[in-house]
Formats: C-alpha cells, structure tokens, sequence
C-alpha cells in the first residue's frame, strides 16, 4: 500500500510540475507577444514622422503605397496611371488604380500576395476581376511584379508583366510595366 502510495505521489507530483511549467511557458509566450507587438507600434509610430528615420524597420514593406505604372506603347505614348495599395503583414495585398475604371479594361480592385526575395526587393502577384460597361464578366487579369524599395523605405520601383485572360482562361492580351511607389504617410491635418 506504501508504495502504490508512493507510485500516486509522484505521478501526483509530475502532473503538478507540468501544469506549473505550462502556465509559466503560457504566461511567457503572452508576454513576448505583447513586448514585441509595442516595440512593432512604436518602430511604425517612428517610421511615420516627416523626417523618417533610418530604422530597419521603416524598410518594410507592409504599408499603404502610391504608385505611377507607365505602360510603352510602340506606336504612340505610353500609358500612365496611378493606383493605391497595401502590403498587409503576412503576404496579403490589394489594390485599386485608374486604369481599372477605362472602358475596355474595367476591372475590380487586385487582391494578390507579395513576398521578399532578398534585401528590398520583392516579389508581387495579383488579380483582378475584368468585366464589360454592362456588368458582364470577361474574364481576368494578371500582374507580376519584381521591385526594391529604396534604403528608407519611402520609395520603390520594379518592373513586371500583366495579361488578359477570357472567362475559358484563354490569355488574349499581354504587355509589360515600369513602377514607382512612394510610400503614404500619415500626416496631422493643418
């Protein structure tokens, strides 16, 4: 009997280090995440003055963008536009630009993925939804994109390709991009 006792005991004891341990890895966990989320703010708080330090964490990507596409065009001027967009933490991306609003390349806001490949420089994919002046749907869009954000963090340009795809999937247009971003930062109203 002593030592079925003896046997409880310690499995009592076991049990009662591991739920201790666990609370303290929990409470730790809780406590990193915390810390590093208000060192996260206050490096984005930093990253926001008019005059944006040289922080490593102002070269980030994540954040909202205005950016210029020009288009070449062989027989006559380029085509340029601007848009907006927002690279979310984690990859997610979406977008909205002037072209999207032309007759003959109506389309819906981008929603894509984005990743870093090497210092600066990422990578983009995106789609957009087309449609025609009646609210039929075509087909797609497709962009990609490779940019490098410049040492601050408060410019980037790239380059890529887009094309055209109809509701079969089939591609039935294609061309290519320059790209320009400054980064959008908040600003006190006057």
């Amino acid at each position: 009997m002593k030592k079925a006792l003896g046997m409880k005991s310690t499995g009592f004891k076991l049990w009662t280090i591991a739920v201790v341990a666990g609370a303290w890895m929990a409470v730790a966990a809780i406590g990193g995440t915390v810390a590093a989320h208000a060192q996260s703010l206050q490096a984005s708080e930093a990253c926001q003055g008019p005059e944006m330090p040289r922080f490593e964490s102002c070269q980030r990507l994540e954040g909202s963008w205005l950016y210029t596409v020009t288009i070449p065009n062989p027989s006559g001027a380029p085509t340029v536009f601007q848009g907006v967009e927002t690279y979310a933490a984690g990859g997610g991306y979406s977008e909205a630009d002037q072209l999207s609003f032309t007759p003959g390349y109506l389309a819906t806001a981008g929603h894509g993925a984005w990743r870093l490949i090497e210092d600066r420089t990422f990578l983009l994919t995106y789609l957009n939804l087309t449609y025609d002046p009646s609210g039929n749907a075509t087909g797609t869009s497709k962009v990609r994109q490779i940019a490098k954000m410049d040492n601050q963090g408060k410019t980037y340009s790239g380059s890529g390709d887009f094309s055209y795809s109809d509701l079969n999937g089939n591609v039935v247009a294609t061309g290519t991009f320059t790209i320009t971003a400054q980064r959008i930062l908040v600003q006190a109203p006057q």
